[in-house]
């Protein structure tokens, strides 16, 4: 069944596919909708609203567009709120941090803030299940003969897994979004320098989550993501100055 009639308000003075999605939203927030509530077919809701189907439509669109709802077609069908999709989220976050053109520090100040609570978390939360598997995914790091690409991926596992050992949904959602960021940030940095990563600092990391000290892996992993800042941020710019020498992207197609 729909939502009661009283949750919303006629929006025949206001502006009505906007008016009608922050209906919608502010009512989720205020609790009056959850996850998985039939929200009505396009006839009830036209009734609800006391307006046509065309700005309903147009709502509706603009709601599964920031996956508020899921909508069903044919008999049976109307819009549903949505449950929850963290991942989905995490791939229009990092999506927007490329609109935006954060910077290399903007990225690194988040990600520090992330991870460090994460594993403060971690040390307090995780299982010895996921601390022997942050130990053998920190083992694959260290592998001998890794291309430079499987290091920065197995690196990134091995963070991702103490973000997720933290049991923070949100730090996870974010975590997930950073990721992207933080891959290109790396391929951006020329093949040919140095591939030498300072595994001291990640072991030092699973040392305090393994000891329980909260505090000691916080300072753990601030040291090292600080030092991973400054040095990442060096060589960024050196790959920088040496791409503005290289030819352009594109040349003249003409003989």
């Amino acid at each position: 069944m729909p939502p009661p009639r009283s949750v919303f308000s006629s929006i025949r003075t206001q502006s009505l596919a906007t008016r009608i999605v922050d209906q919608v939203i502010e009512a989720l927030f205020s609790g009056q909708l959850e996850p998985g509530q039939f929200l009505g077919t396009e006839a009830q809701l036209t009734q609800m609203f006391n307006t046509s189907r065309v700005p309903i439509r147009e709502a509706l669109g603009r709601l599964e567009a920031l996956g508020v709802v899921t909508i069903k077609t044919g008999s049976g069908g109307g819009a549903t709120i949505s449950e929850g999709r963290p991942d989905q989220f995490a791939t229009a976050l990092a999506v927007q941090f490329m609109l935006v053109q954060v910077t290399p520090e903007e990225i690194f100040d988040a990600r520090i803030g992330v991870e460090c609570r994460a594993a403060e978390l971690a040390a307090e939360h995780a299982t010895d299940e996921e601390i022997a598997e942050l130990r053998r995914l920190l083992e694959a790091v260290m592998a001998p003969n890794l291309s430079r690409r499987a290091s920065v991926e197995r690196i990134l596992d091995f963070h991702a897994a103490i973000v997720e050992a933290s049991r923070s949904r949100t730090l996870v959602t974010l975590m997930h979004a950073l990721e992207h960021a933080l891959l290109n940030l790396f391929n951006a940095i020329d093949s040919d320098a140095s591939n030498e990563f300072r595994y001291e600092g990640l072991n030092g990391i699973l040392e305090r989550i393994e000891a329980r000290d909260p505090e000691g892996a916080f300072g753990a992993m601030r040291r090292h993501l600080l030092n991973r800042r400054q040095s990442m941020l060096y060589r960024l710019k050196q790959a920088s100055g040496k791409s503005r020498k290289k030819a352009p992207a594109f040349s003249s197609t003409q003989d």
